[in-house]
């Protein structure tokens, strides 16, 4: 019997061919777990972000038409004198004392507005301080109160009495030009928007003509507001697309006059339709875009719906569709050829304050 001295050169190759086969296995089952390692967690954040901007969103239209007790009998009434500007049908006129009253963030008789979006244009037009905003992407304001509750402890001759500590930004607005403590003090017969024309530090809200940005109109505070009122503040919040610094399609917020805030990156589209109550049974009757809708008193619900798009920290990063990429958003097929991966997320929110 012969002794084994090695390999013969085919027995090597043989060897080898199988190791490369090995290794090359290996190296498909890396390549394999690490795209769907990244594939999982982009969807993963996709959907955080997704469920973060819904409810960030939904917090504010939660609160919006809110005008005191019996808001919505009281409110919506009030709103149909406007709208059809003529017989009057009883309701509680929310009066704002603003010199802005007339302006688009402090319209506080439409608690929801919105611009639908036609390529360059949209309808209604919308306002110049809305900059940037993308093409194709709706825009979504919303008038609202604040979350906190500030109790009126009693109403003296020229001011409210409200506590210390009440939550309040401490300034004047007398001679502090960015201080701006817009407040809406309500009961269940008065309803008043307007400026605080002192520092509200001391305990002590005042209203007075001409003080401050935009200021109070030169005429008397309207209403009794005794210890069964409240203090809220109260603003305007827009949202809508647009590319920030980096290039990336991110989720913009615009509160007042103040310098818009980005949200969230990865944000590429926003739709927005509205819940039209259009014979005022309190349910919806038909959903419409915002060229569409008649009389924003009669929107009762928000449907909204966000297209997130994969970035995974840079705008070319691309390879992680899941075959053509493609997903519906209202209704109709979209088919991308950029390879990302694009996730909507929809949520339709009732108006509280308006429809129960």
């Amino acid at each position: 019997m012969k002794k084994q001295t090695g390999l013969s050169l085919v027995e090597l190759m043989v060897a080898m061919v199988l190791g490369l086969l090995v290794v090359a296995a290996v190296i498909e089952l890396f390549i394999s777990s690490r795209q769907l390692y990244r594939t999982q967690d982009v969807k993963a954040r996709m959907q955080e972000d997704g469920r973060y901007a819904i409810f960030h969103i939904g917090e504010f239209l939660s609160r919006a038409g809110y005008r005191g007790c019996n808001s919505l009998s009281t409110q919506k009434a009030a709103d149909d004198d406007d709208a059809t500007s003529g017989e009057a049908q009883g309701g509680r006129v929310m009066e704002n004392m603003l010199t802005t009253d007339t302006s688009y963030f402090w319209s506080m008789d439409e608690p929801v507005s919105g611009h639908e979006s036609a390529g360059n244009n949209w309808a209604p037009a919308k306002p110049g301080d809305l900059t940037d905003a993308i093409p194709g992407s709706d825009i979504l304001t919303i008038r609202t109160v604040g979350a906190a509750y500030i109790p009126i402890l009693s109403q003296q001759s020229d001011h409210f009495d409200i506590g210390a500590n009440n939550g309040l930004d401490n300034c004047d607005p007398g001679s502090e030009p960015t201080c701006s403590n817009i407040v809406m003090v309500s009961n269940c017969e008065f309803t008043t928007v307007f400026q605080v024309s002192n520092d509200p530090s001391s305990g002590d809200l005042y209203y007075a003509p001409n003080v401050g940005t935009p200021g109070n109109k030169n005429e008397p505070l309207e209403g009794i507001y005794g210890p069964n009122s409240w203090v809220n503040t109260i603003a305007s919040h827009s949202f809508y697309i647009r590319n920030n610094a980096d290039g990336m399609p991110s989720l913009y917020q615009k509160t007042n006059d103040s310098p818009v805030q980005a949200l969230l990156e990865g944000v590429e589209q926003m739709q927005v339709s509205y819940g039209v109550d259009s014979n005022g049974d309190l349910s919806v009757d038909s959903y419409e875009n915002a060229n569409n809708v008649g009389f924003w008193s009669d929107v009762i619900s928000v449907r909204i719906s966000l297209v997130m798009i994969n970035l995974d920290g840079t705008s070319t990063d691309t390879n992680l569709a899941l075959g053509d990429g493609s997903y519906f958003l209202d209704g109709v097929e979209v088919t991308p050829d950029d390879g990302r991966l694009r996730r909507v997320y929809t949520q339709t929110i009732m108006l509280k304050n308006r429809s129960s």
